[in-house]
């Protein structure tokens, strides 16, 4: 199929994961029309110190809205000591790509269902370790994959790939034809409009 779909998303973006089960039903609905692929945004990509209660407050109020507006379930909670960065789980889901060959929606939302329902820290690399051996992975495979500095520079370039169609919020939309690429929508839609833009922008190209 000549016809691609990319969601650009991150593990740690509210309403990236806020639209997850909307992008599983969109690809599932157009499966014999488009591709879908991800590509990954990063979130908070210079943090070092941890998310202080000012952060942790305005996390809170963010996830009741996403909620509120998509019905995905969260915890509420947030880890001790946590760093909101999102780079190495972004490396980590590259990791599975280049492993399945395929974008890996799968393990995606899972380290969002992880991060945002359990309230697990999915910006340490033992915590990513344990979620894909759910996946296949033996133990401590992904630690070593995680310590590959051409798979950081391909998810480096993804989050500056990310960042040229016109908008800095994610997740964004993207559909590509013949090789170009533009930005569909941006924000947050559910599975009923994103299939109607997928296929009015691949009628009219």
């Amino acid at each position: 199929m000549t016809h691609r779909v990319l969601v650009v998303t991150d593990p740690m973006c509210s309403w990236c994961w806020g639209m997850s089960a909307a992008v599983e039903e969109t690809a599932h609905l157009l499966r014999d029309e488009v591709t879908f692929d991800l590509l990954l945004g990063g979130v908070n990509t210079h943090a070092t110190q941890p998310i202080g209660d000012f952060g942790r407050r305005h996390l809170m109020k963010l996830w009741h809205e996403v909620n509120a507006t998509t019905a995905q379930p969260f915890g509420y909670k947030l880890p001790d000591d946590f760093i909101y960065n999102s780079t190495l789980a972004c490396v980590a889901v590259e990791a599975l790509r280049q492993r399945l060959g395929l974008a890996p929606f799968g393990f995606l939302h899972r380290l969002q269902q992880c991060f945002f329902v359990e309230g697990r820290n999915i910006s340490t690399a033992a915590e990513l370790d344990r979620v894909a051996q759910e996946f296949g992975w033996a133990p401590e495979e992904l630690l070593e994959a995680l310590e590959d500095e051409e798979l950081h520079s391909r998810t480096r370039a993804q989050f500056e790939s990310s960042r040229r169609y016109g908008t800095n919020a994610l997740p964004n939309v993207l559909i590509e034809e013949a090789g170009e690429r533009r930005l569909l929508l941006g924000g947050y839609v559910d599975s009923q409009m994103m299939v109607m833009l997928i296929r009015q922008a691949f009628a009219s190209a």
